[in-house]
C-alpha cells in the first residue's frame, strides 16, 4: 500500500505522512487507514510511530502504544519532533538524575566530552577522505583539510589540573574549528546543485543544509529515545549549555552521530540517489517536498538497521545509539 506512505521493509518504525490517515485499534493491533486502504499491524512488530502529517489518532492507540512501550512522535516539516508520547516507565528514577547532576560537576565528564568530540571529528575525516575518494580533483583539499582536522584531535589531550569548566570550552573550540574547516572543505568538493559556502542551522535556502538539517531532526528523535527510556534527563547537559526547552543531553550525545547523517547525505549526492524534486523553493525559501522527506526517512532507516562501526563497536546504527547512552549511564552510576 505505497500510497500510505509508512514504511513495510522496516516494520520497526511507522512513518505516517500522509494527511488524514487514520490510526485506531481493532482486535488489540493498530489498524492504519487512508482512504479504502487499511492495514492491521501487530504491536510487537513496532518500536515507534514517527508522524510527519497531520493524522487522526484515536486514544485507544495512544493507551496501546504506551502499554507496548511504542514511542509516538510528532515532528515539524523540518524533522525537528515537536510532541511525543512515552510510557511513565521511561521516567525511571529521580536517584540516577542525582547522579547525573553530580557526574556533570566532576572530571569524568571532561574525560567523556573529549571522547565523544573525538569520536565525531574522527568521522569527519573519514568523510572527507569518502569524497575524495569519489572526486579525485577533491583529493588536495581534501588531505589539507584532514590535516587540519587531525591536528585538533591532538590538542583535545587533556591536562587533569584545568579548571572543568576552561578544560569544556576548549573541547567545544576544538570541535567548532573542525567543523568549519570540514564543512567548507565538504561544501565545495558538492557538484553544484548542492554546492553550499556556510553551514546554516536555521531556514537555510539551500538543499544541502534543508537536507541535513532534516536528517539531524530524524536523529534526534532516536537519540532521545534512548536517553528517556535510560531514565536520564535530556535538558541536563555536560557539554551544551542547559536552557530552556533545550535537550542539551542529547545534543550532546549526537555529536558522533552527526558525521553518519552527512556521509549519509554526501552518498546519496554522489550516486545521484537523491530525487529532483526534493526541494520547493518559495519566496526565497527552502522546504523538503514530500517525496524528498520520503527519500531521506528511507535513507536514514536503512542506515539505522545497517552494521557500521564506531570507535572500537562494530554493531547496526541504531544499537550504537543505545550503546552510547547506556555508556554514559555506567559512567554516571561510577561518580
Amino acid at each position: 500500500m505505497p500510497d500510505m506512505n509508512f514504511k513495510k521493509q522496516y516494520v520497526m518504525q511507522i512513518i505516517l505522512d500522509t494527511r488524514g490517515l487514520q490510526l485506531s485499534v481493532r482486535n488489540r493491533c493498530f489498524l492504519i487507514e487512508s482512504g479504502a486502504e487499511s492495514r492491521i499491524i501487530h504491536p510487537q512488530r513496532i518500536s515507534s510511530f514517527l508522524i510527519t502529517a497531520p493524522c487522526r489518532i484515536s486514544s485507544p492507540a495512544l493507551v496501546l502504544a504506551v502499554e507496548n512501550g511504542i514511542q509516538v512522535v510528532v515532528c515539524n516539516s523540518c524533522g525537528k519532533p515537536e510532541a511525543r508520547v512515552w510510557s511513565p516507565r521511561f521516567l525511571n528514577t529521580s536517584a540516577l538524575r542525582r547522579m547525573q547532576y553530580k557526574f556533570c560537576e566532576s572530571y569524568l565528564s571532561v574525560e567523556w566530552a573529549e571522547r565523544i568530540i573525538r569520536l565525531k571529528i574522527t568521522g569527519q575525516c573519514s568523510n572527507l577522505t569518502y569524497i575524495a575518494s569519489r572526486k579525485t580533483s577533491f583529493k588536495d583539499a581534501a588531505v589539507e583539510a584532514v590535516e587540519k582536522v587531525k591536528n585538533q584531535l591532538s590538542s583535545l589531550l587533556l591536562n587533569p589540573e584545568t579548571e572543568i569548566l576552561n578544560a569544556k570550552k576548549h573541547i567545544l573550540y576544538c570541535e567548532a574549528f573542525s567543523a568549519a574547516v570540514y564543512w567548507q572543505a565538504a561544501g565545495s568538493a558538492l557538484p553544484v546543485p548542492w554546492h553550499f559556502e556556510n553551514r546554516v542551522k536555521r531556514n537555510p535556502v539551500d538543499a544541502f543544509n534543508s537536507c541535513i538539517n532534516y536528517l539531524y531532526g530524524v536523529l534526534r528523535n532516536q537519540v532521545e529515545t534512548s536517553v528517556l527510556s535510560l531514565g536520564l534527563d535530556p535538558a541536563l547537559g555536560v557539554m551544551h549549555r542547559d536552557g530552556y526547552r533545550m535537550p542539551s543531553l542529547v545534543f550532546d550525545l549526537m555529536e558522533p552521530f552527526r558525521p553518519v547523517m552527512d556521509k549519509i547525505l554526501f552518498k546519496a549526492i554522489l550516486e545521484s540517489v537523491i530525487p529532483d524534486d526534493i526541494i520547493a523553493i518559495e519566496e526565497n525559501k527552502a522546504s523538503i517536498t514530500k517525496n524528498g522527506r520520503k527519500k531521506l526517512i528511507a535513507l536514514f532507516i536503512e542506515k539505522l538497521h545497517s552494521r557500521m562501526t564506531l570507535g572500537d563497536t562494530t554493531t547496526t546504527l541504531n544499537n550504537l545509539i543505545l550503546h552510547q547512552v547506556k555508556y554514559l549511564t555506567e559512567q554516571i552510576r561510577n561518580t
